[in-house]
């Protein structure tokens, strides 16, 4: 049963949910309709999540990620700071507002010089003098400096302090601010919970100040009487007390700690076996807010106030309970006010300089029809010079909003490239100055027109940013880039539209309500990191390029020490096998970079600006410290990950939420509960890793997932996986009283791929390929003949693309769709990404849609027609030469080689990824030899 109030206020803004025959909704679609992903750097570009990208004036290509942006006091030289996927540099951009700016990288290429830049996150400034530029150094705890004229080195400030009461020797430096006068720089230390005060005359560290929950974003008062702090962390997490590097294996926990929002999450868990720490308050004042510090004393600064910003956690907010805090990220201030960017609320709090309150709020709709749904990202802003105009980067809809500041009234948006981070304004007032953290986006990184370059082909490294030049529009000129920025995120067509008739038997609905689906039963499948071409490259009738698909037919490898090799052979039969029987898509697109931010798209939860930042800059080359840390952050910033935490949760939530508020039946194998820090052992045959920190696992799908089926792991066969999906469903759902839940989720992860072990039965990397091909093909033979699969859906994708090639684009990936009720040997060239998927879901639950992003998306109707084929699906053996099931796992008494899981990586391990990359160029020479 569904709420029957929060579903008749939802349909009062969704116009698409109502049934009532006088109303026409207006149905959302991807501008991309049909159209692939390409990049046009003089037109108009398609990104994987099917919207376009027309940024306004000129575009300067740097590193990748660039989430730190200043201008010189001169405002003729442009740095920013690229915390992305290796290289870790800063770019300076000299005579920027020229015809023909010069650009120098620091270091050069597209490797790091650890002597010369160890790491980088965010702070930029430049001296009053225009003569050097500090750098925030993150892990490394120090502020480095820069001539700005020759990009060298010329030394640091150091950031580590220890005393008998703080141990500030690990620190995470990121966002700082420097002194109209030069002499004081003020930074924040994300791990260290504390704002740094440094003389940059004698470069010494003078004050630490504590401030609240990973601190992002700092800016002083106009008169520097005060400094404000935004804190976008919720909790501080802590190992469980008692485990120590010596005895993790065997104390931490086969389960994640607790629900979040529970009392144990509060309080902590504290009996004779455990002694867990509680979280406290989820709105606790160093959560989610502002701190204002007192600089009227300067021998001693001091926090006089703590300012809530946004939506507080469970507040009601358009009828639905707000799940996650707000984010607060980047501050500017006037003479009157401080303005806060809260990148979860979509909104921009005004905080009052006098009385360090909020008095207003400033909501960031662009239009009305998707004005209920989050996912404008508010991040970096920026004041006009006479502070009449407030500009904001709009990260998730690749705009910046343009804001009088007087008024506090949104005049329009401005077109940006992808994902725009922080903005500077010229001088004169005339020029607005943007880096775009994502760029045109990646591009292909494969096939025969790929021109491989010396960054290689990692996505991370060809995901390259752009400092953005543009005009300050006039009011005519702004209300049409308006315009084009709501078109190049969505299309707008009403249902009576003549395009709808040919779906009036489609099994899925226009919209959620529209009608009644014949399916009643979704099976979500996730695997790891693969692209489209290396297993569909050879599909015909499809955009796709044979040489590429090393996973495909007729492939030939050798093992890690070429001491084994295999010729002619086929690796994922059953994969090619369901695209026959079955219909794929040659158009899907993960929306993620890497397995961080996947595993969030892949439970509806789109990344904000914390996690863009923070998994960017692991997967960088920024490591976490670990046990040996007594900084109070240590454990929240973290890279590769298979869960959501706190600080990522959307202000609806979750897909979990979601589903829960709407009281759909669900039930999860192994998705989102392995957080990292995590650690991995021979005996952890049903969980997969054991957590040894006090993280929350999401209250809905803390009941309802099972604990005999393994997360993410590859030493763990897939096979075992399916015998216990296979054990549990029968359970449950077959001999059991219970009806199989509208939706199940699942991870099968082992075409991760890992290095070859032959006593396990995996003598290639491929052998993990086919041991996943497998198990993909057992849980379709085994669902197809449960008496539920004449209403069921299987869909199968991947949480990332990162590990494979393609030469279309580098976020091109799997998607696959099993159902009595699809076309059969049929490719969809429609545009699909994973907002794609969940709002199909959403049409068939009649479910509400959960954020811009599925609202946004292409649904999945295209792959089905109106006469179903009951016929179930008979899975086929892999070939004995690349993968032995028997020698992996006995499926009878499930004795494997427990050695294995000794080796197993942890999930996006880099020296991993660079070895397999070195691996996908001997295949696609060799192959493109044979051509020849």
């Amino acid at each position: 049963m569904k709420n029957t109030f929060l579903y008749l206020v939802v349909l009062l803004f969704l116009a698409s949910c109502t049934t009532k025959p006088e109303i026409d909704p207006w149905v959302i679609s991807a501008p991309a309709g049909e159209r692939f992903t390409r990049i046009d750097k003089t037109g108009t570009t398609v990104i994987p999540n099917g919207r376009l990208v027309t940024p306004a004036g000129k575009s300067i290509v740097v590193a990748p990620h660039p989430y730190g942006l200043t201008l010189s006091p001169d405002g003729s030289t442009v740095v920013t700071a690229n915390s992305g996927t290796s290289p870790l540099s800063i770019t300076i951009i000299r005579n920027i507002l020229s015809e023909n700016p010069e650009v120098q990288q620091i270091p050069p290429g597209p490797a790091t010089d650890r002597g010369v830049l160890a790491s980088v996150f965010m702070g930029l400034a430049v001296s009053k003098d225009n003569s050097v530029v500090y750098v925030a150094g993150g892990q490394e705890n120090k502020v480095y400096i820069f001539d700005i004229q020759t990009g060298e080195r010329k030394g640091f400030i150091d950031c580590s302090f220890v005393s008998d009461s703080v141990d500030y020797s690990h620190g995470y430096i990121g966002d700082l601010v420097l002194s109209k006068d030069g002499k004081k720089l003020y930074a924040v230390d994300q791990i260290g919970f504390r704002m740094v005060i440094s003389d940059t005359e004698t470069g010494k560290l003078e004050h630490n100040v504590p401030v609240g929950r990973y601190p992002f974003g700092i800016c002083l008062s106009p008169d520097e009487k005060k400094v404000y702090v935004a804190n976008v962390g919720m909790f501080q997490y802590s190992m469980i007390k008692g485990i120590t590097s010596g005895n993790v294996v065997e104390k931490a926990l086969k389960y994640p700690a607790f629900a979040y929002g529970s009392d144990e999450m509060v309080e902590g868990i504290h009996n004779d076996s455990l002694d867990i720490p509680g979280l406290g308050e989820m709105n606790s004042p160093e959560a989610f807010s502002v701190f204002t510090v007192s600089l009227k004393n300067p021998e001693h600064p001091e926090v006089i106030a703590k300012t809530k910003t946004g939506h507080l956690v469970g507040a009601m907010v358009e009828g639905i309970p707000a799940v996650g805090g707000a984010s607060p990220n980047s501050l500017v201030a006037t003479g009157d006010y401080v303005f806060v960017s809260n990148g979860t609320n979509d909104n921009i709090s005004v905080i009052s300089i006098e009385k360090d309150t909020v008095v207003n709020t400033i909501f960031l709709k662009p239009d009305s029809r998707v004005k209920q749904f989050r996912g404008v990202i508010p991040f970096g802003m920026a004041l006009s010079p006479d502070n009449q105009q407030l500009f904001v980067a709009c990260s998730g809809i690749n705009a910046v909003a343009v804001i009088d500041a007087i008024k506090l009234q949104v005049l329009g948006y401005i077109p940006t490239g992808w994902f725009p981070a922080k903005l500077q304004v010229s001088n004169d007032g005339k020029k607005l100055i943007v880096s775009n953290a994502k760029g045109f986006g990646s591009g292909p990184n494969g096939g025969s027109t790929f021109q491989r370059g010396p960054e290689g082909s990692y996505i991370g490294a060809l995901m390259k940013g752009t400092v953005e030049v543009l005009d300050i529009p006039s009011e005519k000129e702004l209300k049409a880039y308006t315009t084009q920025v709501i078109s190049n995120n969505f299309h707008f067509e009403k249902a009576s539209s003549e395009k709808f008739a040919e779906r009036k038997n489609n099994p899925i609905p226009l919209y959620p309500g529209e009608k009644k689906s014949p399916i009643k039963h979704i099976v979500f499948i996730s695997k790891e990191n693969r692209t489209y071409d290396e297993i569909f490259g050879q599909i015909e009738n499809a955009e796709g390029e044979a040489v590429l698909a090393r996973y495909g037919k007729g492939a030939s490898f050798h093992n890690q020490s070429n001491t084994a090799s295999v010729e002619n052979v086929d690796v994922m039969v059953n994969h090619l096998k369901l695209a026959r029987d079955f219909a794929i898509s040659d158009n899907f697109y993960v929306d993620a970079d890497v397995s961080a931010d996947g595993h969030r798209w892949l439970v509806n939860t789109y990344p904000n600006e914390w996690c863009e930042t923070s998994t960017a800059a692991s997967y960088g080359g920024n490591r976490r410290f670990r046990f040996n840390s007594k900084a109070p952050g240590v454990y929240g910033m973290n890279g590769a990950a298979g869960a959501i935490y706190p600080e990522d949760y959307n202000e609806a939530g979750s897909m979990w939420d979601h589903l829960e508020r709407n009281e759909i039946d669900f039930f999860n194998f192994g998705f989102s509960i392995m957080f990292e820090p995590a650690v991995y052992d021979a005996t952890y045959k049903y969980q997969g890793v054991k957590h040894y920190i006090n993280f929350p696992l999401p209250q809905p799908v803390w009941e309802y997932t099972s604990k005999q089926y393994p997360t993410y792991n590859t030493a763990i066969p897939d096979q075992f996986r399916i015998d216990m999906f296979k054990r549990e469903f029968n359970e449950k759902w077959i001999n059991g009283q219970d009806t199989m839940p509208a939706l199940l989720t699942v991870i099968i992860p082992n075409d991760h791929g890992a290095s070859d072990r032959p006593e396990a039965g995996y003598p290639f990397r491929e052998s993990y390929m086919a041991d996943n091909d497998l198990a993909v093909g057992r849980i379709v033979e085994f669902l197809s003949h449960t008496p539920y699969w004449k209403n069921m859906m299987i869909v199968i994708t991947e949480d990332d693309a990162q590990n494979g090639v393609d030469h279309v684009d580098a976020h091109r990936s799997v998607l696959m769709v099993i159902s009595p009720w699809v076309k059969k040997n049929y490719v969809s060239h429609v545009h699909y990404s994973f907002g794609s998927i969940f709002k199909t879901f959403w049409n068939i639950l009649e479910m509400p849609y959960l954020n811009q992003y599925d609202a946004g998306a292409n649904d999945l109707h295209d792959f089905f027609n109106d006469k179903p084929d009951f016929t179930p699906y008979s899975a086929i053996p892999v070939d004995s030469r690349i993968f032995d099931p028997q020698k992996a796992l006995d499926p009878f008494d499930e004795n494997f080689d427990w050695k294995a899981l000794e080796e197993s990586p942890q999930m996006d391990n880099k020296e991993d990824m660079i070895r397999e990359s070195k691996e996908r160029e001997e295949y696609r020479l060799k192959n493109r030899e044979k051509e020849n």
